[in-house]
């Protein structure tokens, strides 16, 4: 991850907080509710120390607990979970077509949520749609609420300057926007940029699917096609940050279709001879239109080299589709797809499976799981 401020906007209750705390709070937030022993098990701490630890974070009002879990023997457990209102993140996302804000607690719950659609063909009309937003969801944020610091996910690649990152649209614009003057600065927290598909990678890691997962390659569907290597739960994003940047796999070729929301709608309105609407593109998937099955057809062709390189250069576990376009148009791409791995004769080696992420808001979860992940790593 990339572009951190200096370490200045710690909140007084985080100032309370040891690295043995922060790991107790981030087992509670990875599994929704823990005993104390599925706690001491998972971390190491020993008992007396996870007690000490516990009653501190239960002073503070950061843990909770609940109600007695039966057990098979002994004594009944009770659990603990996190109090809400007390840590949160902000995310920023940006996209061609919209730009969203958003406040969520440590436990994922999304509290505010902002969205504007539009065309965002510059870097300043962008910005100053997600300043008028931000500007709003400071100003009613509840003071009790700790920011851990602001997400951001773009798409694009990050430059040879620390911290600038450059998007297909307005590339001149986008590689000379200082993140830190414009958003750290101006809002007094901690801020943190990303690539869209590293963003969505970090998501999906946290999901009950992706946690299981030793590895995986996410491939991101919206305007255009983002991606991330997560390798036993760390986004692994090379030496500058763009590893992962599938969409440089894909052919040059404009006229060739690729599985982006971008290239969907293209297809539709030319051969419908009509703007393609959301409306209308839907009614043709439920009906499976045959130039929906033709777009699918076309994509699973595009997407052979870009697959195969994955699996011979990264060897992940699986490889999960996931973004904005139609969740019916996924599960036919997962399914008409094939990965193929290196063959001797008729010995073959693995390849992953395809998953489907569950939800459509992996990216939103993401960006926001950005400057916890940071949270979670300082002393």
């Amino acid at each position: 991850m990339h572009s951190q401020q200096p370490v200045s906007s710690i909140s007084s209750i985080e100032k309370q907080l040891n690295s043995s705390h922060k790991k107790v709070i981030e087992n509670i937030r990875r599994n929704g509710k823990a005993t104390r022993a599925e706690i001491a098990k998972s971390t190491g701490l020993s008992n007396q120390t996870l007690t000490r630890l516990t009653k501190h974070l239960i002073s503070l009002g950061i843990v909770a607990e609940h109600s007695k879990i039966a057990g098979q023997r002994g004594q009944p457990a009770t659990y603990l979970t996190l109090q809400p209102g007390i840590f949160a993140s902000v995310g920023v996302i940006f996209e061609h077509d919209r730009v969203v804000v958003l406040l969520d607690d440590l436990d994922r719950t999304n509290i505010v949520r902002f969205c504007q659609d539009g065309t965002f063909l510059s870097a300043e009309l962008a910005i100053k749609a997600a300043i008028a937003m931000l500007d709003k969801l400071f100003a009613e944020l509840n003071p009790a609420i700790n920011v851990l610091g602001i997400g951001i996910s773009i798409s694009g690649f990050f430059t040879d300057v620390e911290g600038r990152i450059c998007s297909q649209q307005d590339p001149q614009g986008w590689s000379v926007v200082n993140f830190q003057e414009t958003f750290a600065k101006k809002y007094g927290h901690q801020c943190f940029v990303e690539n869209d598909g590293n963003a969505a990678s970090i998501g999906f890691s946290l999901t009950q699917k992706g946690a299981k997962l030793q590895s995986f390659y996410l491939m991101l569907f919206t305007l255009d096609i983002g991606g991330g290597f997560v390798f036993e739960g760390e986004v692994v994003d090379g030496a500058f940050g763009n590893a992962g940047e599938i969409s440089a796999l894909f052919s040059s070729d404009k006229s060739l279709l690729r599985p982006t929301l971008g290239s969907l709608y293209k297809h539709l309105s030319a051969v419908w001879g009509e703007e393609a609407t959301p409306e209308k593109v839907q009614s043709a998937i439920d009906r499976q239109d045959t130039s929906i099955m033709s777009w699918v057809t076309a994509c699973v062709e595009t997407m052979k080299f870009p697959l195969k390189a994955i699996q011979s250069l990264l060897d992940p576990e699986a490889i999960v589709f996931t973004g904005r376009l139609p969740k019916e148009l996924q599960k036919l791409l997962s399914e008409k797809v094939v990965v193929t791995g290196p063959s001797y004769g008729d010995v073959y080696a693995p390849t992953p499976k395809i998953h489907l992420a569950d939800g459509n808001d992996i990216l939103e979860k993401g960006v926001t799981a950005i400057p916890a992940f940071y949270f979670f790593k300082r002393d």
